[in-house]
């Protein structure tokens, strides 16, 4: 199992969590690809603003560094995974921290041309389905203003804090089910 700088966890058998659906752990090599994942978004963000695309190329690059070193901190434990497309290609990431009584996706991106092919989708459904086995909530958090709350709206997922900038964000399984 890897840690969110892709590095072996030692205190966590990979045995113990169930596999998420059409993904590996994260190695050292995919760091190219988590570096594009996260600049694709950020550095047209920082160019709307005026700042020069070169600029903004290099300072998406140390914000990355920051925010990699920012969830080693707050998740040590958690597994950064690679999501294939259907076709097997590396098209995005899940960042997952796995409690007993809670798990939390801590990011997840797909890269701009793997969207809308269900990746997301068949990720964070596979997270519902272990947690509803488990039991265990599921947690995330939000934007108010990314596209992507629709999806998870639409999964089942329920805003419990709101603020200008981020929503938290729960989903629990329906003892019904």
């Amino acid at each position: 199992m890897q840690n969110v700088s892709g590095h072996a966890d030692p205190l966590t058998p990979k045995e113990t969590w169930p596999a998420i659906a059409c993904s590996r752990p994260a190695t050292p090599d995919d760091e190219g690809l988590l570096l594009r994942l996260f600049a694709e978004y950020r550095t047209a963000e920082l160019a709307r603003f005026g700042i020069p695309w070169a600029a903004a190329e290099k300072l998406a690059e140390l914000q990355y560094c920051g925010q990699q070193q920012t969830y080693l901190q707050r998740y040590p434990g958690a597994e950064n995974l690679i999501l294939f497309s259907e076709s097997g290609k590396a098209a995005g990431r899940l960042l997952l921290d796995r409690q007993p009584d809670c798990w939390r996706i801590v990011d997840i991106g797909i890269l701009t041309e793997h969207r809308r092919q269900g990746i997301a989708t068949r990720a964070i459904r596979a997270c519902q389905s272990s947690c509803r086995a488990l039991p265990a909530r599921l947690e995330l958090q939000v934007n108010p203003a990314n596209p992507a709350r629709i999806l998870y709206e639409r999964l089942g997922f329920r805003v419990v804090t709101a603020t200008d900038v981020s929503l938290e964000m729960v989903w629990t399984a329906d003892p019904e089910s």
